[in-house]
């Protein structure tokens, strides 16, 4: 966990240009991706790649595409609910709690099956449709004293600069605000913190984070069953993402030991939107009625994603007897630029027992090192590239490769169905050795025309963060957990 707040230091400090401050945190988040489909596959881990017969299976091993016997319309409803605990370390500071629920469609689209009259083709089937690969709303609060002040990373960051040349983003609005400034006109910068050394550690501090979006995927399929032995497919995948964050940082000096300074606000705000493009192809081999393996490999997601950001401090401090107020606001900043996130190979196992439900597995591998960014796919900038090879670097020496492990099973009961899934995830930070399960649980009913699946699934993830960097100064360290549920609903009606 200390390598990852390790490696977000470094990006945050070493990135030369004030875009959206894009680095591996950005390419980490919209790398990782949560397989979910209908009901049924969530109630099984999303495990059905060498069964098939699902929608889900378009977004890992689409030769399942061709499991389908007849035509399908489906949709399925969904309800998110994210649970974070967030603490700021620091003696006696308390974990502190929040909640967010959102409804959503988990997926929905049509299953075409054609069955060829002669020959060894027992099925060519289409696909299309659209399924939630990631969701990213959420909210998180903590509060109470560690040393450290936001204001340090300002004066590293304006230190041997002219105010003239101070950047519109961060230091630039806190020289406007009276947060930094400079004596007699020298490039070096003082602050209020400093005229106190270590009582910053006594100053109450304070961050509200709430995030929103999506990942959703246009997915096109198509495969074939070649004398129900030998099962090939293809998804071409339109992914479009959407993200939110906004974030409200605050320091309030209740003891009155910083001469001067009173309190501070400072406030972030991103959206990023893209979209993308990418291609996964599969095959299952049948080896008798009961016995299936498959195999898929999913190309990288090329991405075009523009980033709109802005920031804002709001600086109160008391002078001779006055108090004041300032406020430096930074510019709308906008900026585009290209993600490609990793290769991922996927082997399955499905094993059928007669009319009595079936167990599954799949592995996945990813290797998140490679994931890039290319900041100068217009402009030939040497400060763009120059940031473009640290995040890259930053990436590959920081993160790794992962295994994601997923297992379930069906028993089948009459018209009843009865799931129950196990998931492992392997750390994506390099040098790590740590794994975070999951579980889910599903019902179902099957009739000759329509189904009705009811899935649960519940992640859960712990991970360390820091609200700002510096390269010598204090900076505070968050601990979170986030514990992801979803109830998703899906009502099929066979064509």
């Amino acid at each position: 966990m200390m390598k990852y707040i390790i490696f977000l230091s470094g990006l945050l400090l070493g990135l030369p240009f004030h875009g959206a401050g894009q680095n591996a945190t950005d390419a980490l988040r919209f790398s990782r991706l949560v397989y979910g489909g209908g009901a049924r596959n969530i109630g099984v881990m999303g495990s059905l790649g060498a069964l098939g017969a699902d929608f889900g299976v378009l977004s890992t091993n689409p030769a399942g595409l061709a499991a389908f016997r007849r035509s399908e319309f489906f949709l399925t409803p969904g309800l998110y609910h994210t649970a974070t605990e967030s603490l700021l370390e620091g003696p006696g500071n308390e974990t502190q709690r929040d909640a967010l629920s959102r409804f959503h469609i988990q997926n929905g689209g049509l299953v075409a099956v054609h069955i060829p009259r002669n020959g060894n083709w027992k099925a060519v089937n289409f696909g299309i449709g659209l399924a939630q690969l990631a969701h990213y709303r959420e909210k998180m609060f903590y509060d109470g004293h560690a040393p450290g002040t936001v204001v340090d990373r300002f004066v590293e960051q304006a230190n041997g600069i002219p105010v003239s040349d101070l950047d519109g983003f961060e230091a630039g609005p806190a020289y406007d605000a009276g947060a930094i400034y400079s004596p007699d006109a020298e490039l070096f910068y003082q602050s209020d913190f400093g005229l106190v050394p270590g009582a910053s550690a006594g100053v109450y501090k304070r961050q509200a984070i709430q995030r929103s979006g999506y990942l959703n995927e246009l997915q096109i399929g198509m495969a074939g069953n070649y004398d129900d032995k030998l099962y090939m497919g293809m998804t071409v995948g339109v992914p479009i993402l959407q993200y939110e964050e906004d974030r409200i940082y605050e320091e309030q000096d209740q003891q009155d030991t910083i001469p001067f300074f009173n309190t501070l606000a400072w406030e972030e705000e991103l959206e990023s939107s893209g979209v993308g493009i990418n291609l996964k192809l599969g095959l299952i081999y049948r080896i008798n009625q009961m016995f299936r393996i498959g195999a898929a490999v999913h190309t990288p997601t090329a991405f075009r994603i523009t980033d709109q950001y802005s920031k804002q401090l709001t600086y109160n401090f008391t002078e001779n007897g006055n108090t004041q107020e300032l406020v430096g606001e930074s510019p709308e900043g906008t900026f585009d630029y290209r993600l490609y996130t990793p290769w991922r190979l996927l082997g399955n196992a499905g094993v059928v027992i007669g009319k009595h439900g079936f167990i599954s597995a799949e592995v996945e591998w990813v290797d998140y090192a490679s994931a890039s960014f290319n900041f100068t796919p217009e402009v030939n900038d040497p400060a763009f590239r120059e940031a473009e090879r640290n995040a890259n670097r930053q990436i590959a020496n920081t993160l790794q490769d992962a295994l994601h492990i997923r297992m379930g099973g069906e028993l089948a009961y009459k018209i009843f169905r009865f799931r129950a899934g196990f998931g492992l995830s392997g750390t994506e930070y390099a040098n790590e050795n740590m794994w975070q399960p999951s579980w889910s649980a599903g019902l179902g009913i099957r009739e000759e025309r329509f189904y009705l699946d009811l899935g649960f699934r519940r992640l859960k993830r712990e991970e360390s963060f820091i609200p700002y960097a510096t390269s010598e100064a204090p900076e505070l360290t968050i601990r979170t957990q986030r514990v992801q549920s979803l109830v998703a609903l899906t009502v099929g009606i066979k064509i």
